[in-house]
């Protein structure tokens, strides 16, 4: 429905930390353009209570605990979770829900049996799980520039120059984009300014030498047993959960080359599954059953009718920081909507993901779109206004999906949508599954846009739809 100008999903009319979506003031905007002339208009990204976030049986569980202040960071909130195995850091509602799901999972590869059987197979360092070095809880203040930005690179002024200047020049798979040295690792993001470059900050495909010892393990049949053992437990085989990855890694390794075999291995889980773990994975079945090599064949193939730029697949498909799983899912996305034109901008966006956090983000946009628009997402176009993306559908109305947890007017958010390219078009309309500030409310409203947010799709974060508390901060 609308009202005051502001299109709001029903199931969204509850009361907000910051405000409610009822006292959300309208006024004409003569230019269309945003106008925030004031410090006042402006808000820092806050610091969240975990539990006024998300539902109740996320935060707490067999093995694990949620900590209690979750900090907003690029729009999205960051958590950690303290398990008996070590510390996780979920960078977004989503990867917290993932990561909750993976406990079960944890439960089984650090059992007793497990261990013992590593053990004898001659595994290395198979009693010491890797432990993140996290503090935010205790002094969510202090630890604040040191969290990861969330999506914020994607909006920021660098990042939006650099895309404009690429498709001046035609460049827009130029590896340069996907690359060690990429322009885009860099961004001037002010909440990425002294983030720290990853561990595995690479493509998930990596160097020559890199994949000439993945072929190799797969001539063994490494990647075979991992695959297997990921479905057993009802897990993502190319999770980024570094206390699955490095446990499922030295299962299979052990499977593979070590005293006992792929068979021996299921039986030591078995156990464990038939009564913790429901094994209905909702991986893609492909992913499961594909080594990386044919699932980027297959990719290839799925993508061609809809990008025709070669180059730009290749760079996507090898160079990309999506994981086999992302890629997949991108792709299918792309191929379901029929596109009109635009997949090249997809795929340039794609390009600029540094990590798991930005990948989901791309992919998410694809779905949130498709959730809002049903039927009417086939045969639209999708645009990017510098380095974000947006959707023309084929009846003229211009969609601006933004799946966040939480959107800030702070200033760099009205510098962005400041842009003429943004409010230059009549129909348009912000959609968001996550929460959008009543300040941005405002500020966006005012510019002329419409509001949906609430939206859900197939895996989807698992809001708290009801938030009464207020912000930590």
């Amino acid at each position: 429905m609308r009202q005051g100008g502001v299109q709001l999903a029903v199931s969204w009319l509850v009361a907000l930390p910051l405000g409610c979506f009822a006292c959300v003031a309208v006024a004409g905007d003569p230019v269309g353009g945003i106008s925030a002339n004031t410090a006042d208009e402006f808000e820092l990204e806050p610091s969240l209570a975990a539990a006024d976030l998300v539902i109740p049986a996320l935060l707490n569980g067999p093995g694990y605990r949620v900590r209690p202040v979750a900090a907003v960071h690029g729009f999205q909130a960051g958590f950690v979770i303290e398990t008996r195995w070590g510390e996780l850091r979920a960078e977004s509602v989503e990867l917290l829900a993932i990561r909750v799901a993976e406990i079960p999972a944890l439960e089984a590869l650090y059992s007793e049996s497990v261990t013992s059987a590593l053990v004898r197979s001659g595994a290395s360092a198979v009693a010491a799980p890797v432990r993140a070095v996290v503090n935010v809880a205790s002094e969510p203040e202090t630890t604040l520039r040191g969290l990861p930005g969330g999506v914020w690179r994607f909006f920021s002024e660098r990042v939006i120059k650099l895309a404009q200047q690429a498709k001046r020049l035609g460049s827009r798979a130029d590896q340069r984009i996907s690359h060690d040295g990429s322009p885009y690792d860099a961004a001037d993001a002010p909440l990425t300014a002294s983030r720290q470059p990853e561990q595995d900050d690479d493509s998930w495909f990596g160097n020559l030498s890199e994949e000439a010892g993945r072929l190799a393990k797969s001539e063994l049949g490494f990647g075979a047993a991992k695959r297997a053992l990921a479905a057993r437990l009802g897990v993502d085989p190319y999770s980024g959960n570094p206390l699955l990855r490095e446990r499922l890694d030295k299962l299979a390794w052990a499977a593979t080359v070590g005293k006992f075999g792929v068979g021996q291995a299921m039986g030591l889980l078995d156990p464990l599954v038939s009564t913790t773990l429901d094994t209905a994975s909702t991986v893609n079945r492909v992913v499961l059953e594909l080594p990386p090599e044919d699932l980027r064949r297959r990719n290839d193939e799925a993508l061609a009718p809809h990008c025709a730029d070669e180059e730009q697949r290749y760079q996507f498909l090898n160079f990309g920081r999506f994981s086999p799983t992302l890629q997949t899912e991108l792709t299918d996305r792309i191929a379901e909507m029929r596109l009109a034109g635009g997949c090249g901008d997809v795929l340039e966006t794609a390009l600029m993901a540094q990590n798991e956090v930005e990948a989901r983000y791309v992919v998410n946009t694809l779905k949130l779109t498709q959730a809002y628009l049903g039927e009417r997402a086939e045969g639209g176009r999708w645009i990017g206004l510098g380095a974000v993306l947006s959707y023309e559908t084929p009846d003229g109305e211009r969609i601006l999906p933004l799946p966040v947890d939480l959107l800030s007017w702070t200033r760099d958010t009205a510098r962005w949508f400041g842009q003429q390219a943004l409010w230059s078009h009549p129909q348009r309309s912000v959609i968001s599954n996550g929460q959008i500030s009543v300040a941005a409310q405002r500020a966006l409203t005012r510019a002329g846009w419409n509001l949906m947010t609430g939206l859900s799709y197939p895996g989807s974060p698992p809001y708290l739809r009801v938030l009464e508390q207020a912000p930590v901060r």
